[in-house]
């Protein structure tokens, strides 16, 4: 039985169907070699469709699946500036904002005191649920730092997520990515740790929620259980 490509071709160019049949077609008007080109860019796309739902061959950062949209968020500086009539000279408050309307997801970086730096993020439209989580992936020459910031429903209801760390400045190039909930392995348990260390109250409420969700023995409830402790 020939394999079914339906779900396929839900989502890729509406020509698909026309180079499948055109590839297949015993018509005298077809010559081999307009069949085989047919055939050939029907495969491609194909695969593509694939692809872009995070399957084989996906491009998606860590094990982002089919959520694999990426915001890229540049670096941030602030200069001194004046701030007083006797010329007395402060750094304003660096407050950081970008929303991405394909992720989803609107992100703010600001200072947090003591050499910390605060990511609160908020989550919008049908890609993510709580329990699912924000990664916040730092490049540093050829090491590669991760945050993950885990969402929970405010008082509004809105899917949101705050951590206050030393691993990361304002001036860091980032990559924010929607990780799911239940994509969290055992690679991933000591940036579980650190991010349930790093969390405010709310955010360490919403971790243990998605502890008391997993088996006794599981990585990723162990590493919750150690931020927690």
């Amino acid at each position: 039985m020939a394999p079914d490509h339906d779900a396929d071709r839900l989502s890729l160019p509406v020509d698909i169907d026309v180079l499948i049949a055109f590839a297949e077609s015993d018509s005298p008007d077809v010559d081999a070699e307009s069949a085989a080109a047919g055939a050939r860019i029907a495969e491609r796309l194909l695969r593509g469709g694939a692809v872009s739902r995070g399957e084989a061959g996906s491009t998606a950062v860590g094990d982002l699946g089919a959520r694999r949209a990426v915001m890229a968020v540049p670096g941030w500086t602030v200069q001194p500036l004046a701030a007083s009539s006797e010329g007395e000279r402060t750094a304003i408050r660096a407050v950081q904002k970008q929303l991405d309307q394909e992720l989803g997801i609107e992100f703010t970086r600001s200072p947090a005191g003591a050499e910390q730096t605060r990511i609160s993020v908020h989550s919008f439209g049908a890609r993510a649920a709580a329990g699912d989580i924000v990664r916040v992936a730092v490049s540093l020459g050829a090491e590669r730092t991760e945050l993950l910031v885990v969402l929970y429903a405010d008082a509004d209801g809105t899917l949101t997520g705050q951590v206050v760390t030393k691993a990361l400045t304002m001036s860091e190039d980032l990559e924010i990515s929607l990780l799911p909930g239940a994509a969290l392995g055992s690679t991933h348990t000591s940036a579980v740790t650190d991010a349930v260390r790093c969390s405010l109250t709310a955010g360490r409420n919403a971790w243990r929620r998605v502890a008391k969700g997993l088996p006794a023995g599981d990585p990723v409830r162990a590493a919750i259980v150690a931020g927690l402790s």
